[in-house]
């Protein structure tokens, strides 16, 4: 700036015609030059400074050669012109400075602003992740874990009939199967209060509430463990002790099972096939033990399908044997009509009063009435039977159940009109005797005529009473068979009066699988059973729960003396050396068992073999 303001008073005085030496116009202009930062010649700097002026080469001539003053003063305005052209470019610089400065600034706060906004976007970034990974870390908090620290753990099912296996671990999930009371499954893994269970063919979810588990699954397996020997030797001798000095009994061979009763030391004792019981060398034998499973929903339709076709075959057999029943009652019923219609006449030909003849006539018209209702009432009967039997063969199991009772409904109406019926008969003749007696001398025809006539009607009335009896007997047995879902009972022999009570009706569902084969170590009403496995699954199937065999099943329940037995209770045989076989009383002296495998199950009579004991389950 004071550069500026020097040359800015030398042209001021040479506008005023101030006279200033070349020298020292020279001199400043060469010192205002060093200050420029120009060269060191003065003539270069004039001449420099006339071409910045933009003045013509005479010019410079003249101011070279002449005129100090206008030399000097044109070597000041150039000088001037150039400081001015100096600040010119420097406040063009500064302005561009200042321009670029702001630019600067401008992009620094853009910079800034683009930054803030990155960071903004990076924390709301990191937020939103921070908030994703807090919700699936509380997700996964919340989710169930699969534990699999009770794989291979065995559990059996405690409930009242079954239980469903479902294929997802929720009451949502598909039901695959069933596994009953006892069952024994084998545990793979837990998803909350849900069990994944194998048992059998079934495979699935089950609540664990319904479960024991550890040492209660432990006291259960030792009630329902079925143990099986199989001989891994070509022969093997069963001996009456265990010892190998002791006497045998027989031979067993390889690859036949046998039950084992008790492990003793290096010996097993077994019970054979025919129930009797020995000792085997527990080295030439494979120990197994079994526990029932559960089954899929095929195994039960498959199950079921057989059942119902046994129950219609043995409700078709147990219709013909009605059938034969009723038409012997009904040859009886008019054997016993014949012989009362000739005592009848012979008793008319004695009746000589008027009054005798009009009661006479009037009871022979509310007789005739009556028999009318009988053959009607028979009539319907007949066809009630034709739909029930109809109704066999088609697979509606409630039609079924509808058309038997509609059968045994017109049945008993057939029995109410026999009845009347057979009431004015009696009344009847009991009339025209009086009549007769009163109007006529005693003779000892007349005597002899209602001494038959009261013959007739005693006999009338037996066959009557015993006509209701066995449709009494017949209708209990049909109810009975509609409350089981199964076919009547084939033991005949068993009274009314026990009918009603629970072993009667264990004893009533335990004979209709009579037929149905013998396998050792089974358990299967349908498929097979032994003994004990029998009569465990019939025990079963009404909720109650014994030993697997019949050595054990001996010393539970309460006991009963052989002379007290009812239906329902368990007859205990003996081989000599221990409880070798069980069978089910079913009344009348009657058991059914399953006897062997050449006979299956069976009814015998409760003493083909001598009981050693009893035992009551149900009460």
């Amino acid at each position: 700036m004071m550069k500026k303001a020097v040359m800015q008073f030398t042209a001021c005085c040479l506008a005023l015609g101030i006279s200033v030496s070349s020298f020292g116009a020279v001199a400043f202009a060469d010192n205002s030059m060093t200050l420029a930062g120009l060269g060191e010649k003065s003539t270069v700097a004039a001449s420099t400074s006339v071409t910045l002026a933009g003045l013509t080469e005479t010019g410079t001539a003249a101011a070279s050669g002449g005129d100090a003053s206008a030399a000097a003063a044109a070597e000041t305005t150039t000088m001037a012109d150039e400081t001015a052209s100096t600040d010119s470019d420097t406040t063009t610089d500064a302005e561009s400075a200042e321009t670029s400065e702001d630019a600067d600034a401008s992009e620094t706060s853009e910079e800034a602003a683009e930054t803030e906004a990155a960071e903004t976007s990076t924390e709301a970034s990191e937020t939103e992740t921070a908030e994703t990974s807090t919700e699936a870390q509380t997700e996964t908090e919340t989710e169930l874990v699969y534990d699999t620290s009770m794989s291979g753990e065995l559990a059996f099912a405690q409930c009242d009939n079954y239980i469903n296996v479902r294929s997802d671990a929720s009451t949502d999930g598909e039901v695959v199967g069933k596994i009953y009371n006892n069952n024994s499954v084998t545990i793979l893994g837990q998803l909350g209060d849900w069990y994944e269970i194998q048992s059998g063919n079934v495979t699935g979810y089950v609540k664990a509430d319904y479960f024991a588990t550890g040492e209660s699954a432990d006291e259960i397996a030792e009630e329902v463990a079925y143990n099986v020997a199989t001989v891994n030797a070509e022969g093997l001798w069963v001996h009456t002790e265990a010892s190998e000095d002791s006497e045998t009994i027989g031979m067993v061979y390889s690859s036949e099972q046998m039950e084992v009763v008790s492990y003793e030391g290096d010996w097993m004792k077994v019970v054979l096939e025919d129930g009797t019981y020995g000792y085997v060398n527990a080295w030439y034998v494979d120990y197994d033990t079994y526990y029932s499973t559960g089954e899929t929903l095929e195994e039960e339709s498959e199950r079921l399908d057989e059942e119902w076709l046994e129950y219609l075959a043995e409700s078709e057999a147990e219709q013909e044997r009605l059938d034969e029943q009723w038409l012997a009652y009904l040859a009886e019923q008019e054997a016993a009509a014949a012989a009362e219609t000739e005592t009848s006449t012979a008793a008319e030909t004695y009746v000589e009063t008027a009054a005798s003849t009009e009661t006479s006539s009037s009871s022979s018209t509310s007789l005739s009435e009556a028999e009318a209702a009988v053959d009607e009432a028979y009539q319907t009967y007949l066809e009630a039977q034709e739909a029930a039997d109809a109704a066999t063969q088609q697979a509606d199991e409630q039609l079924v159940y509808d058309t038997y009772d509609e059968a045994v409904d017109a049945y008993q109406d057939y029995l109410d009109a026999v009845a009347v019926a057979d009431e004015l008969k009696y009344s009847s003749t009991t009339t025209d005797t009086t009549a007769t007696t009163e109007t006529t001398t005693t003779t000892t025809e007349t005597t002899q005529t209602e001494a038959a006539q009261t013959e007739a009607a005693q006999t009338e009335a037996a066959q009557t009473e015993a006509a209701q009896t066995e449709a009494a007997q017949t209708e209990a047995a049909q109810t009975e068979a509609a409350q089981t879902e199964a076919t009547e009972t084939e033991a005949t022999t068993t009274s009314t009066s026990s009918s009603s009570t629970l072993g009667q009706s264990i004893a009533n569902y335990a004979v209709q699988f009579v037929g149905n084969p013998y396998v050792y170590g089974g358990t299967s009403l349908t498929n097979g059973a032994d003994c004990s496995g029998f009569t465990q699954s019939v025990f079963a199937h009404f909720g109650i729960s014994i030993a697997r065999t019949a050595a054990s099943q001996a010393t539970g329940g309460t006991s009963v003396s052989l002379s007290d037995i009812q239906a329902g209770d368990l007859l205990f045989y003996s081989d000599g050396s221990g409880i070798s076989h069980v069978a089910l009383y079913i009344g009348g002296g009657q058991v059914v068992h399953a006897s062997t495998s050449s006979t299956g199950i069976i009814i015998s009579s409760y003493n083909y073999r001598t009981p050693v004991c009893a035992r009551r389950y149900w009460s």
